[in-house]
């Protein structure tokens, strides 16, 4: 049989220079949340299923890629649900990671606590133009803050990160306007 060459649709190989763009923005990411005081973690590419299956419907189950259970534990003649044969799936954004790694460490944690996670996650859904089944996902995150400061935190980190993104020449941007609304309750 003849190797395919072109990647799987959805997925895509990075070349060197592309490689070396993205090695200068996560770099610069790192720097600039790490003096804001943000703490790099890593979480697992696989989570139980049952994390990633949030039970209220809505488009994030479409999204997962499931892996099949493995070994004495994949019984597909005995099999009558989908459960019975998938138990985990690739994560498809950080945010369910997340939640479990800091429901799993919160007591050795500081509070609040400062993350940074960078790192692929994939969508089982059928990518439109530009965009992709497996790419890279920057979150920051403040837990156990119960205030408004933090979110105003997070967006001066982030406008510095995108100023310093903006002087090197990677990217582009502008505001040209800014509307606000009142709401009376």
């Amino acid at each position: 049989m003849a190797l395919k060459k072109k990647p799987v649709t959805g997925m895509k190989d990075m070349m060197p220079a592309e490689m070396e763009i993205r090695d200068y923005v996560i770099g610069q990411i790192k720097e600039t949340y790490r003096a804001f005081g943000f703490s790099s973690i890593e979480t697992p590419c696989v989570e139980h299923i049952e994390n990633l299956c949030s039970k209220q419907g809505g488009d994030n189950e479409k999204l997962i890629f499931k892996i099949l259970k493995r070994g004495e534990k994949l019984k597909i003649e005995e099999a009558k649900e989908e459960k019975d044969v998938v138990d985990g799936g690739l994560r498809y954004d950080l945010t369910v990671p997340l939640s479990r790694y800091y429901a799993n460490n919160a007591n050795e944690l500081p509070s609040p606590f400062k993350a940074l996670q960078m790192g692929n996650v994939w969508r089982a859904d059928r990518p439109q133009r530009g965009r992709f089944r497996q790419f890279m996902q920057c979150d920051i995150d403040i837990l156990g803050e119960p205030g408004n400061l933090a979110e105003i935190e997070l967006i001066l980190a982030t406008t510095t990160l995108l100023g310093k993104l903006m002087e090197a020449g990677i990217l582009r941007c502008s505001v040209t306007g800014l509307k606000r609304k009142s709401v009376d309750i």
